[in-house]
């Protein structure tokens, strides 16, 4: 299944390079944007995953909310559409194989850095087929946090004043628009925890196992009968510490 899933991302990686001039914009309301691109990319990962039979949940579809079956496909064909719109290097494709309670597949290509990312569950993480792993960072006031502001998050006055206040305790905070991408960092070591709260499951699927199989801890909590998730990541030595100032 491992390499079913790098098939399919990397063919809607190579699709996406058809839309670099012009992504397509089919939709661009509130935070969110749809574009071409999302759609093409999303019907070329259907067509090699739907062979194995298995359900596909995408972030193209129109579920707003149910049961995840027992085993399942989570997808996510453009992860940063924004970024890719504007030629800001921080978009991916996201694949991930999903069983009972947690991902045993991940695969994330990052497009523009020509990086792919695998993980399967037992099997360690690879950046372009080298294992990697998690940073040793101790501190959180040595530790970069990778966060973002979903489309569907909260951007109230007082949640936002109160998450500027927690994530003060870190070295630096970073922010590139990809949630995907960002677990990748944190499985690299290049970064160290990655926070955050009403995330899309797709968004996040594939990441979460990159960084649990390169050595670090998850938590995943499932916001009511929706896709959102809050959602924490980071290296074993700053877990603790992250997860009593970061999770509410």
């Amino acid at each position: 299944m491992l390499n079913i899933a790098e098939i399919a991302a990397q063919a809607a990686a190579d699709v996406a390079t058809d839309f670099i001039q012009d992504a397509g914009i089919v939709s661009n309301r509130d935070k969110d944007i749809k574009t071409l691109a999302d759609e093409k990319m999303n019907e070329v990962i259907y067509s090699h995953l739907l062979p194995s039979g298995i359900p596909i949940i995408s972030e193209e579809s129109d579920s707003n909310g149910a049961l995840i079956p027992k085993k399942c496909w989570i997808i996510d064909p453009l992860d940063g559409t924004f970024n890719f719109t504007r030629a800001y290097p921080f978009y991916g494709v996201s694949v991930s194989l999903w069983e009972i309670d947690g991902p045993v597949i991940g695969v994330v290509k990052d497009i523009s850095n020509s990086i792919s990312y695998s993980s399967e569950k037992g099997n360690g993480s690879k950046m372009n087929g080298k294992p990697i792993h998690v940073s040793t960072t101790e501190k959180l006031s040595n530790a970069i946090l990778t966060t973002g502001f979903p489309s569907g998050g909260d951007y109230s006055t007082d949640y936002l004043l109160a998450f500027v206040s927690s994530v003060q305790k870190f070295k630096k905070v970073r922010a590139i628009g990809s949630a995907a991408l960002m677990l990748c960092h944190v499985a690299q070591g290049i970064c160290d925890v990655y926070y955050e709260n009403d995330i899309y499951l797709w968004d996040v699927a594939a990441g979460l196992l990159l960084v649990e199989e390169a050595g670090g801890k998850v938590y995943l909590r499932r916001k009511g009968n929706t896709w959102k998730y809050e959602v924490l990541a980071s290296n074993s030595a700053v877990f603790e510490q992250a997860s009593q100032l970061l999770i509410k």
